[in-house]
């Protein structure tokens, strides 16, 4: 399926291979769930802490029916953005969280533009669009202003309300100089997302130097949790965040997708109003 991509990249213009793409999934994906959902309710598996408090996020992410897409999977697919295609689907959870808040002048940041440069580490490969997620956020939330940042500064841009950064999210001096940009200070973020480097340690290293920006009410996503890590975060959000943030509730959430039982879950934190 990948070379059948590349094919068709190479072979039709940008706006062209976006219709087909999108076409294909809409089809092929999309209309099968939406028939789908009706008869079929698969809902997150949610584990919360601390463990032995009534959690409202919790709760809500429970209710969620992963089978069902939403007008989010939608419009992240047709930018570009995995979240909401085959392979994840979390635009199912977004659309619990974030869907009330369409019309609010949110500030929305997102750690992780897409490289397509294969000698990084973090590369979705030569198929990747490079700030998908940033314009799909931007136009789900058309009164939000969309920060990101990335390793990879070729594929840095400003475009409308959107605005990237450099960062090595594995450099926590770097992140604090991320953080240190006077547009990034003002107010802090109502919603952070780590969808750059997939290691435990560059997750850890980013949200230690991170969640303090998260304003009250605020939500903070760290995607891409691989199962073989699965341990450790359990074992870290117990016996250190949940004592360590006590004003913030956390969710680790295994997403159902019979497609990918590698990658398919998030860590999801809330901070108290």
């Amino acid at each position: 399926m990948t070379q059948i991509r590349e094919v068709l990249r190479r072979s039709l213009s940008p706006s062209a291979y976006d219709c087909v793409r999108t076409s294909w999934w809409y089809s092929c994906h999309y209309l099968p769930r939406a028939v789908a959902s009706v008869f079929i309710r698969r809902p997150p598996l949610v584990q919360g802490f601390p463990a032995d408090q009534e959690s409202e996020l919790v709760a809500k992410l429970r209710g969620i029916n992963v089978v069902a897409p939403t007008q989010m999977c939608f419009v992240m697919t047709r930018f570009g953005s995995d979240k909401g295609q085959r392979w994840h689907n979390y635009t199912t959870v977004y659309t619990a969280l974030f869907g009330h808040l369409r019309t609010q002048p949110l500030r929305v940041f997102e750690l992780g533009l897409g490289t397509h440069n294969p000698s990084l580490a973090s590369s979705m490969g030569v198929t990747g669009r490079p700030g998908a997620s940033l314009r799909g956020w931007s136009e789900l939330f058309p009164r939000a202003s969309v920060f990101g940042a990335d390793i990879d500064r070729d594929i840095l841009f400003t475009e409308g309300r959107i605005k990237t950064f450099y960062c090595d999210q594995c450099d926590r001096d770097v992140i604090r100089d991320l953080w240190a940009q006077p547009v990034l200070q003002d107010d802090g973020m109502d919603i952070i997302i780590d969808d750059g480097l997939h290691t435990f340690e560059a997750n850890i290293s980013f949200l230690e130097e991170s969640l303090k920006r998260l304003r009250p009410g605020g939500v903070y996503v760290v995607e891409d949790i691989r199962r073989d890590t699965f341990e450790r975060w359990r074992h870290r959000l117990a016996a250190v965040y949940a004592e360590e943030f006590p004003n913030h509730e956390f969710a680790f959430v295994e997403i159902p997708n019979s497609y990918n039982a590698l990658d398919n879950a998030l860590l999801v934190i809330r901070r108290h109003e």
